[in-house]
């Protein structure tokens, strides 16, 4: 699969998300999941809480697919998958009874890239990787961005893009070990 093919799919999927009967039926909700709609842990990370959320989404998304696009392929479902899942289940942990966004999806993406860059010796790799855990660690101590949360209508969900990042990590990691080209 083409990375635009890649970046076009999870893009749809993303919009049709959010239409209301699917946005309803979708949404990282805590009293829903435990009540055994499990598969909201995945799909919460496909709902956005407003346009303005959705649009910062995707163009996040654009500009990862400008930064490290040429690495992307059908390898990456899997890793995405697992980034998802382990965000929603992570903020089961957090003090969030409800949960929408890419973001932390996103977050894990710019980690993989990062390392497959620091991989193929691009000296912006670590600078990057660096930048975007010191930005997160602003966030941790500082509770997330107030301009970011006028415009979602929401908490930024720093704890998201700390698991996204650490499952990027992983899983660029895991292939890079394994000896899978990095890009292919």
């Amino acid at each position: 699969m083409s990375p635009i093919k890649l970046i076009m799919i999870l893009t749809v999927t993303v919009i049709i998300a959010q239409t209301p009967t699917i946005h309803d039926a979708f949404i990282w909700d805590r009293i829903a999941i435990e009540s055994g709609q499990w598969w909201r842990i995945i799909t919460g990370n496909l709902t956005h809480t407003n346009l303005e959320h959705l649009a910062i989404n995707l163009s996040g998304l654009v500009v990862l697919y400008f930064f490290h696009g040429h690495y992307y392929d059908h390898k990456l479902l899997v890793p995405i998958v697992l980034m998802m899942l382990a965000i929603g289940i992570a903020m089961l942990l957090s003090p969030f009874d409800w949960y929408a966004g890419l973001s932390g999806v996103l977050y894990g993406l710019f980690a993989w890239g990062c390392v497959r860059d620091i991989k193929n010796n691009a000296s912006c790799g670590k600078v990057l990787l660096a930048g975007v855990v010191i930005k997160l660690g602003i966030d941790s101590y500082t509770g997330g961005n107030a301009i970011t949360e006028a415009l979602i209508n929401a908490g930024v969900a720093y704890q998201a893009h700390w698991i996204g990042i650490v499952v990027g990590l992983v899983c660029a990691i895991t292939l890079s070990c394994r000896g899978e080209s990095s890009t292919d």
